[in-house]
């Protein structure tokens, strides 16, 4: 896991002079950078940003030393193979992750991406296509873009693999965050659809969302892909939350 931790701090300069060229700043509070070797600055690398350590090997959430899978994935059914994210879903990096979400800070999909391929990687993971999470047209109208889309097309050019809009949502849904455990399960009953079977069958996918919490988004678009050979799914962030 040092490895990892090592190779994520170190983004290659050709991404920083596109991000910032001139001005480097760590990506997560804006700080000034001294050094073009890194897209965070020292202090952002102290609090705990990584996520490692004994990880669940379904949803990559945190779990007690010893355990190999948390009680959610082995009470549930689960349509994806494995879940990674680089990122644990602290303060600083929420801060990061709602500005790309929010403030159009669309300049954040590269390093991000970048970050999740790194994961990627160290997982050995391989797949055929890249199929983003869905937003609502009335949703992208109002941000101007997907941010699972920006997400999925950096990691589709870097890695030269098709990525494929196989699924709409149709049903604006309550929002995730305001949901327990449950109702976040069910919110999203329904609400999407998968528009094109031929492309998907028989691929391993790579299912890109921004933040995993109770895996409740991606385990409902991955229910709608089987006909797929394999689901991988991953986001910038996990949340990992008692539930």
């Amino acid at each position: 896991m040092k490895n990892f931790t090592e190779k994520i701090k170190r983004i290659a300069n050709k991404t920083l002079d596109i991000l910032f060229p001139n001005d480097f700043k760590c990506i997560l509070c804006g700080k000034d950078l001294f050094s073009n070797e890194y897209v965070f600055c020292k202090e952002c690398l102290l609090d705990d940003i990584f996520n490692e350590g004994n990880r669940c090997v379904k949803c990559d959430t945190i779990i007690k030393e010893g355990n190999i899978i948390c009680d959610h994935c082995k009470n549930s059914k689960r349509f994806f193979e494995k879940c990674v994210c680089p990122l644990n879903y602290n303060d600083k990096v929420k801060n990061a992750i709602l500005k790309f979400k929010e403030d159009n800070a669309r300049f954040l999909a590269r390093p991000f991406a970048e970050l999740i391929i790194n994961r990627l990687k160290e997982e050995n993971i391989q797949f055929d296509i890249i199929v983003p999470v869905p937003s609502h047209i009335k949703t992208i109208k109002r941000r101007g873009y997907n941010p699972s889309l920006l997400l999925a097309n950096e990691i589709g050019r870097i890695l030269n693999k098709p990525v494929m809009e196989v699924l709409v949502k149709n049903v604006i849904t309550s929002k995730q965050k305001f949901l327990n455990y449950e109702d976040r399960q069910n919110n999203l009953l329904d609400s999407m659809t998968l528009v094109d079977k031929t492309s998907i069958r028989g691929k391993t996918i790579l299912l890109v969302d921004d933040v995993i919490t109770t895996c409740a988004t991606i385990n409902t678009c991955s229910s709608l892909l089987v006909k797929a050979k394999k689901i991988y799914a991953c986001g910038v962030a996990r949340t990992n939350i008692n539930i």
